[in-house]
């Protein structure tokens, strides 16, 4: 059986505080997430700058202007190259799937 690949998306706003623990929970899964796109929805802190430091292979990093997690979700849809797609809020963690 083909494993599908899949896109996570992360709406990211001043979740600096949580968000390495997030992509780790996803990291940590046993079916592994083809491409992670984080839309930085006008953060204020230090957030990207903190997921930019972890040299993640599939990770695409999109800023914009605030304009609310929806918005941030939509973009990330947007810009999702793989049919199936997977939400998780900056400051959620996945437990692993063994």
């Amino acid at each position: 059986m083909t494993k599908p690949n899949f896109t996570v998306i992360i709406p990211l706003y001043n979740k600096a505080e949580h968000i390495l623990r997030t992509l780790k929970s996803i990291e940590w899964q046993k079916y592994k997430a083809a491409e992670i796109i984080v839309v930085d929805d006008g953060s204020t802190d230090n957030g990207v700058e903190l997921v930019k430091s972890q040299n993640i292979e599939n990770l695409i990093i999109i800023e914009q202007e605030n304009g609310g997690v929806s918005s941030a979700r939509n973009k990330g849809i947007e810009s999702a190259n793989y049919e199936y797609i997977a939400f998780i809020d900056a400051d959620d963690e996945w437990l692993p799937l063994y």
